[in-house]
């Protein structure tokens, strides 16, 4: 039977694994240290960098530590041909490295092979399915640091599906936690309508 079920968060994790997961949760970890040496030995070099340049030089320090830590590790392919840097886990998973902003939004060239990648629409037989994720840290514009880690699954480049963050947990048999990102909602005032409690014959 052909399936086009969207994976839950948890099942994903299951099928990565902790140890891949780990080494990914790492390389972000060490990618923001090394962020945070380099923004502080040359200062006027950042405050004059265009946000593409740190974006680039974040996933540069992220990349090369994810794919270090992935040496000996089962099932894994790294495809760096360039434009295209992307990791994948056995046949079901191919990962690409991204800054996330609130509302759990990437930012990526529009190409044809970019909508491809993150439509998630491919057709297959049960247990045969391919999902491409995104994966990388929540960027904090304002004070322009590294956050945490975090993986997303969309059906179109602005379309997400869930997103959540990791983070290391050594008192976590998996080794981390994650938790769901919280959705990027505008600010309502509501303090100017009053719904009537017809039951209680009063205003909440």
């Amino acid at each position: 039977m052909f399936s086009r079920d969207f994976p839950q968060a948890e099942a994903v994790l299951d099928d990565l694994g902790p140890e891949f997961v780990q080494s990914f949760i790492t390389a972000v970890d060490g990618a923001r240290d090394d962020y945070e040496q380099m923004r502080e030995s040359y200062r006027d070099w950042f405050v004059r960098f265009a946000s593409r340049t740190t974006a680039n030089i974040i996933h540069e320090r992220i990349w090369a530590r994810f794919v270090d830590g992935l040496q000996g590790q089962d099932e894994i392919v790294i495809v760096d041909e360039d434009p295209t840097r992307e990791i994948h886990k056995g046949l079901n998973y191919q990962l690409r490295i991204k800054r996330h902003h609130p509302g759990d939004k990437i930012s990526t060239f529009a190409t044809d092979g970019a909508k491809g990648f993150w439509a998630n629409d491919n057709l297959a037989l049960d247990g045969f399915e391919s999902h491409s994720l995104a994966v990388g840290y929540l960027w904090d514009a304002d004070l322009r640091a590294v956050g945490e880690a975090v993986l997303s699954y969309r059906s179109s480049l602005d379309s997400p599906i869930w997103g959540i963050q990791l983070k290391r947990d050594v008192g976590n048999v998996a080794g981390f936690s994650w938790e769901p990102m919280q959705p990027d909602l505008p600010e309502v005032d509501l303090t100017g309508i009053i719904v009537p409690d017809e039951e209680e014959g009063r205003a909440s």
